[in-house]
């Protein structure tokens, strides 16, 4: 999956260096906030049945949420000024996992999400001129076992669903916000970004999980700002 996205985003490095664009590059450390998993219905699938009520036994009780750690790296690239903000194009991969999963009496298979997204960003100009804010929408595909699948994977009706493949892919729509602090021309500071979406996934195990991330890192600009 690393290389998958270092590829991504080599590509889309090379396409915008070769129309002359300007365009950055940047890498954080990520950490997810996944929630929505008690109501999930794929726990009605799993064995030993979700606990429920006064049950206590021959069943595993699940936490509602879970909060994998990882990193995200990706690309953007300057379109259009329009009065005061600046409006770039950003495409991004993101990694996030944990040993622990939901379940709170064994790590189970972990936590695990994986997405790629891609969206338009506004950044804007402050009084302080070394400081940039931004607002962002990305929409993407992303996979994920919520905190519950485990290798075995999922059955409906007897029959097998996605077998011996721990995850599952849903739609990811996402909004952030943040703000990059210039440290040189060439480097940027990430000093927050804030973000909120959801995992929508589909078919008979269709249900929303509620998505909130932190990230901190650096950004690389191509050619240095001036």
């Amino acid at each position: 999956m690393t290389r998958k996205a270092l590829l991504l985003i080599s590509v889309l490095a090379f396409a915008a260096s070769a129309a002359h664009a300007q365009f950055s590059l940047y890498g954080s450390v990520t950490l997810d906030h996944l929630t929505g998993i008690n109501s999930s219905p794929i726990l009605a699938t799993l064995s030993p049945a979700p606990c429920t009520g006064s049950t206590t036994t021959n069943c595993t009780r699940y936490k509602d949420s879970v909060n994998p750690v990882g990193f995200t790296t990706g690309i953007s690239w300057d379109v259009k000024q329009v009065g005061p903000a600046l409006l770039s194009a950003d495409a991004r991969a993101v990694y996030t996992s944990v040993h622990e999963g939901a379940q709170t009496n064994a790590q189970g298979a972990g936590s695990h999400i994986y997405s790629y997204l891609g969206g338009v960003r506004a950044s804007f100009h402050t009084p302080i001129s070394i400081l940039r804010p931004y607002v962002q929408g990305s929409l993407g595909y992303a996979r994920s076992n919520y905190g519950v699948l485990t290798n075995a994977g999922l059955t409906s009706g007897g029959n097998a669903v996605y077998p011996g493949v721990p995850t599952q892919g849903s739609l990811e729509y996402h909004a952030f916000a943040g703000a990059d602090l210039r440290v040189l021309n060439i480097l940027d500071w990430r000093v927050a970004e804030l973000g909120f979406g959801a995992l929508q996934s589909s078919g008979n195990f269709g249900h929303t999980y509620p998505l909130y991330t932190i990230t901190t890192g650096v950004v690389f600009h191509f050619p240095p700002r001036q």
